[in-house]
C-alpha cells in the first residue's frame, strides 16, 4: 500500500484520493490498525 501526503492536506491511498474529511493522521493510524479498512474510505470521484 502507498501512502501519499501532501502539504495542502490531500492524502493519496494507491493512487486514489482519500475522503476529505479524513486527516493524514487518521488514514496513517488507520494503516496501521485495520489497512483492509483503507479501501472503504476512498473517494468516489477524482480531483484533479
Amino acid at each position: 500500500m502507498h501512502i501519499e501526503i501532501f502539504t495542502d492536506g490531500r492524502v493519496l491511498v494507491d493512487g486514489q484520493e482519500v475522503d476529505s474529511t479524513w486527516k493524514a493522521e487518521t488514514v496513517l493510524k488507520e494503516f496501521l490498525t485495520n489497512p483492509a479498512a483503507l479501501s472503504f474510505k476512498k473517494s468516489k470521484s477524482k480531483v484533479g
